[in-house]
């Protein structure tokens, strides 16, 4: 039979690389002086130079497959079975279903295969060997990625905006601050931290005519966004910036990885397998700064904007005790029999504005009432706080159940003796493995001797985790009720309320219905501070 051969040549750069397989040129000579050696018409040369073989969607794999259902070849001959392809199913597909109805025949040279001869079972094993070697390869190319993250290397192609990467002399890249672009990013976390919405943010950045991350980057480089975008901020740009932990100094990496070393899709990863390296650049915010923008986004809070675009004082902080949703700014506009008319801001709950009272009561309250109820109680626990400090102090420690002095004295010796059995365990787990190396006390006696010794040493490592998370806990509760404290101190005096001050100090107020009691309105209105929660 007069055969129409087309000879498909790969090489991907794993395989050159671990030196799996021989040049592009080298297979060329080889295939070509086959085909002449047989008298065969070599009709093209198929060439992917570069391209994975467990992908199929090959440029010229893709032409010669064409050209097979064209009739232009009856005959494919690569050097082996790897460089037809590394996906077991995929392979089949072609060479055990495509090609048979075509009459189109498939030779692998250095692996005997031939599917003009009857004798090709060993085909599929070596398919599958060849997967196998493309997984391995995956496996170890992930994990010295991986291995190179957790030592602070930086994988990643960009710097975050307000950053520029730069070698160090270890050659290590780092991350370098970008002060142009760094005041901006000061701006956008000053900017949350007083309360603006995701949006706000970015409609004020557009209309100071700011330019956005993706065109600042192309402009440093000295050339136009290519991207067909829309060159303005948005809510999302704002978001991912402040929630990004470069700001603080740290390394996030590995967020996002392929399904599978088949599939290139590329997925999120759990947090908890993200490989973080703390204090790897120096920041751009401060940790105040970041901790504020992120109990804020806990919130989902959506801040509502009046008629003359300022954020209403007390919105997002409000919420119904009844159905727990946000309240809702409305005004009174009332006009009287004298003509003057009503001006009052008010607050109503929003379950009840968007479905009426079947949905929820109206909680309405007027906002001078939250504006004197807010200033009385920060003026009444600065009071306090100056009449007896530490009676304050010892007083919501109780309440945040935290460890007093004395107890955390006792964890600590507690903590103290743990280390110092850990490692005189550690020592005698060596020494007891040496005597078994040596020889000179039975095998079983020293077995069980090392269980017992590990078995300790398992229980009392899990022990000393637990004793030192309650030393860290106790000690953020108490730093947490000393800065309120500090807080509390220093606006007690306070005559005015404004957005940035409410937000700084409290985290919630949570507004019940108003009730008639004995020929008498009253209203249950209790204030959630940051740090400390209610404070009675």
């Amino acid at each position: 039979m007069n055969y129409k051969a087309g000879a498909y040549l790969r090489l991907s750069r794993d395989d050159e690389r671990d030196g799996e397989s021989m040049s592009i040129e080298n297979q060329r000579l080889i295939l070509t002086a086959y085909i002449k050696e047989h008298g065969w018409n070599l009709v093209d040369t198929y060439i992917d130079d570069g391209y994975t073989g467990l992908n199929f969607e090959r440029p010229s794999f893709q032409r010669m497959i064409d050209d097979v259902k064209n009739g232009r070849i009856n005959l494919v001959i690569v050097k082996d079975l790897s460089r037809f392809g590394r996906n077991y199913i995929q392979f089949g597909e072609y060479t055990d279903y495509l090609f048979p109805s075509l009459g189109c025949r498939f030779i692998a040279l250095n692996d005997s295969v031939d599917t003009l001869n009857e004798n090709n079972d060993i085909m599929p094993f070596k398919n599958l060997f060849n997967e196998f070697y493309s997984r391995d390869i995956s496996k170890k190319v992930v994990s010295a990625k991986m291995a190179r993250a957790k030592n602070g290397h930086n994988m990643s192609c960009y710097a975050p905006y307000g950053y520029i990467k730069e070698k160090d002399r270890s050659g290590i890249t780092r991350y370098t601050i970008d002060e142009t672009a760094a005041a901006n990013v000061r701006r956008i976390f000053a900017m949350r931290c007083e309360g603006m919405g995701y949006r706000g943010i970015a409609t004020k950045l557009n209309d100071e005519g700011l330019t956005p991350p993706r065109d600042y980057y192309y402009q440093l480089l000295g050339r136009e966004n290519p991207r067909n975008v829309t060159h303005t901020w948005s809510d999302i740009t704002v978001k991912e910036i402040l929630r990004n932990e470069a700001y603080i100094g740290n390394l996030v990496q590995f967020k996002s990885g392929v399904v599978s070393f088949k599939n290139h899709k590329n997925v999120k990863r759990p947090e908890e397998s993200w490989i973080r390296v703390e204090g790897t650049h120096p920041p751009i915010v401060t940790m105040e700064q970041w901790n504020k923008a992120q109990e804020l986004a806990k919130k989902k809070q959506t801040f509502r904007r009046t008629n003359d675009g300022s954020i209403s004082l007390f919105s997002g902080l409000l919420e119904c005790a009844d159905c727990h949703k946000s309240m809702k700014l409305c005004r009174d506009y009332n006009e009287h029999k004298d003509g003057t008319r009503n001006n009052h801001h008010a607050y109503l709950c929003g379950t009840y504005a968007r479905g009426g009272a079947n949905a929820c009561t109206p909680h309405r309250t007027c906002m001078s009432i939250f504006i004197d109820l807010v200033k009385a109680d920060i003026h009444e626990q600065g009071k306090r706080i100056l009449f007896d400090e530490e009676a304050v102090v010892a007083e919501l420690k109780r309440k945040r159940n935290a460890d007093s002095a004395s107890a955390r004295a006792i964890a600590d010796k507690q903590l103290n003796t743990i280390r110092a059995r850990l490692s005189e365990l550690d020592r005698l787990i060596a020494k007891t493995y040496e005597e078994m190396v040596l020889g000179d006390v039975p095998r079983n006696i020293l077995l069980g001797l090392m269980a017992k010794y590990q078995s300790e040493k398992d229980d009392k490592t899990k022990l000393a985790a637990t004793l030192a998370e309650q030393q860290t806990h106790s000690k953020e509760v108490e730093y947490d009720i000393r800065e309120w404290v500090s807080l509390m101190k220093r606006y007690m005096g306070v005559e005015e309320l404004d957005r940035k001050l409410l937000i700084k100090l409290i985290d919630k107020i949570i507004v019940g219905q108003k009730v008639i009691e004995n020929g008498e309105e009253k209203q249950n209105v209790t204030i959630i501070y940051n740090l400390v929660g209610q404070v009675d």
